[in-house]
C-alpha cells in the first residue's frame, strides 16, 4: 500500500511538472526578493525625538559642507562651533549627541548639510536661534 501511494505521487509529480516547476521558481523569487529587501529604518526623527531624555531636545543643525556632515556618525558627541566676528571659534552647543544623519533614515538627502542633533534645552534655544551656515563641529568621542 505505501509502494502505491508513491508510486501514484510520482505520476502526479511527472504530469504536472511544468506547473511544479513554475510554483517552485516562483517560491524562490519571492523568497530571495523578499530576504534582499531593505528593513526598515531603525531610526528615524519621530522615533529619535521621542526617545529623548526629559531636559534634552532635538535640534536640526546646518553644518558647513556635506563633508562635515559626513565625518559623523549617529551617538558621536560634538560640539558645535561658529567663527566669531573677531575670527576666533566660538562654541554654541557642548556635548551635542548625534541622532540621525541625512543617510540613516531619510529625513533629507545624503548630500545634505543637515544633522540631528540632541542637546540641553538651554543650548537648543540659542543653537536653532543660530542663523549662521559656517557652523562646523568637534568629534569629542565615539
Amino acid at each position: 500500500m505505501h509502494v502505491n501511494a508513491l508510486l501514484r505521487l510520482r505520476t502526479l509529480g511527472n504530469r504536472h511538472r511544468r506547473i511544479l516547476g513554475s510554483v517552485s521558481a516562483a517560491l524562490a523569487v519571492l523568497l530571495i526578493f523578499g530576504s534582499v529587501s531593505t528593513p526598515a529604518p531603525a531610526t528615524g526623527p519621530d522615533r529619535v525625538v521621542a526617545g529623548l531624555p526629559e531636559g534634552f531636545v532635538a535640534v536640526p543643525v546646518t553644518l558647513r559642507s556635506a563633508a562635515i556632515a559626513s565625518a559623523v556618525r549617529v551617538g558621536d558627541k560634538i560640539d558645535l562651533v561658529v567663527p566669531s566676528e573677531t575670527g576666533t571659534p566660538q562654541v554654541i552647543a557642548l556635548d551635542a549627541v548625534v541622532l540621525d544623519l541625512p543617510d540613516a533614515s531619510g529625513f533629507a538627502s545624503p548630500t545634505s548639510t543637515v544633522i540631528l542633533v540632541s542637546v540641553q534645552e538651554w543650548q537648543g534655544a540659542a543653537l536653532a536661534a543660530e542663523a549662521s551656515d559656517q557652523i562646523s563641529l568637534v568629534i569629542n568621542s565615539r
